[in-house]
């Protein structure tokens, strides 16, 4: 009786496709090899010394090499060394095909970095058999790495998240103290109460920035979330400023703002004031007392983005610096100030402005200061 087969699958697996390395010298082996993995589905490069074999995987690293030992240049495990020698090697799974049943030589096999044996001769079945079970390995182990770093980059958003939220608080925390210093030295009727906003009002920042943090940290990834809104540009901007003028308080620094053809601001209230707040702290830190700190927001020349702006009569951020300025926990100390910058505040600006879609960029003033511009797009996506 005659039994047929179907042309073609109703199913394709995930192996198929797979590349596989048979690396031997005997012609028919070799032959026998690569039509029944082909047969399989899988795509065949073929080597028939250490030598070609080597020359193979600096060409592309296969997801299988099935490797004969006994090989007229040199010993098959040289190719084990070689492929496991080379980090993206470590999990292409390597099927030793042998006459050999010495324990002794498979256990150096072992070592050398194989995964498996198939005797010789060798049956077409057992060898497909074989070969699914190393790509899947493989698959698993590609798997595994991908989990591995999945997590570290959690664990390094989570650390950065702790990072931030520390060095704003340390901003509020800052105010705090500055206030009831103020409070000893100034205890009128009038000014109390007006510290005693002061003081109010950075406490219900700490709680909200705290409750924040502990919703971040507890998602299920630790990344900032970004809810955008239509501000109203000068309203918006001049309360922001206006809230944070406590903060210059002691420096006496004046603050101004200028709108330029922007009626709304497109973004997420929350993070852009603070990130308005870390460039306005930024400029006091470097603006020298009593000069005027401009905050500006202007369109630009196609009208796709808006630039928001702070700008001081600081002493300006040197050329090499300008990019790295904006790098986590990057410190600089001019000449000028014994005291330089905590290293978060601008990274978080850089933060807020890829999450926005946007860009930051630090440019000098001439005669002298900086004008720090977070770039936004004028519409919401």
């Amino acid at each position: 009786m005659e039994i047929s087969t179907p042309d073609k699958r109703h199913y394709v697996r995930a192996d198929e496709d797979s590349v596989i390395l048979v690396v031997e010298d005997v012609p028919v082996t070799l032959d026998f090899l690569r039509v029944v993995l082909e047969d399989c589905g899988y795509r065949v490069r073929t080597a028939k010394s250490v030598r070609e074999a080597i020359q193979s995987l600096g060409e592309g690293l296969p997801d299988l090499v099935v490797l004969d030992l006994l090989l007229p240049d040199a010993n098959g495990l040289e190719v084990c060394r070689h492929l496991r020698a080379d980090p993206a090697g470590d999990d292409v799974p390597i099927l030793i095909v042998t006459v050999d049943e010495n324990p002794k030589s498979h256990g150096e096999a072992v070592r050398a970095g194989a995964d498996d044996f198939l005797r010789k001769p060798i049956l077409a079945p057992e060898l497909q058999t074989r070969a699914r079970s190393l790509l899947r390995l493989r698959s698993l182990r590609k798997q595994l790495r991908a989990d591995k770093e999945a997590i570290l980059e959690m664990q390094v958003r989570q650390v950065e998240m702790v990072q931030f939220v520390l060095h704003d608080m340390k901003n509020l925390l800052g105010t705090l103290y500055a206030s009831v210093e103020l409070i000893g030295e100034d205890s009128s009727p009038e000014n109390w109460q007006k510290h005693q906003r002061r003081v109010g009002s950075c406490t219900r920042d700490l709680q909200d920035m705290v409750a924040n943090f502990l919703d971040v940290s507890l998602s299920a990834e630790a990344h900032l979330v970004l809810r955008k809104e239509a501000l109203p540009a000068e309203s918006w901007l001049r309360k922001a400023v206006e809230e944070f003028s406590r903060f210059g308080v002691r420096r006496q620094h004046s603050f101004e703002v200028d709108l330029d053809g922007v009626a709304v601001l497109q973004g997420d209230p929350h993070l852009l004031r603070r990130a308005l707040f870390n460039l306005l702290d930024n400029a006091t830190r470097y603006a020298p007392e009593k000069s005027p700190i401009q905050v500006a927001a202007r369109l630009s020349e196609d009208g796709c983005w808006c630039r928001l702006s702070v700008s001081d009569q600081g002493p300006g951020v040197p050329d090499p610096l300008k990019e790295r300025i904006f790098s986590r926990l990057f410190k600089v100390i001019p000449a000028t100030r014994a005291e330089g910058g905590r290293g978060l505040g601008l990274a978080f600006c850089k933060l807020v402005a890829e999450l926005h879609g946007g860009s930051i960029r630090v440019d000098d003033i001439q005669p002298h200061g900086s004008r720090f511009t977070l770039d936004l797009p004028a519409q919401i996506p």
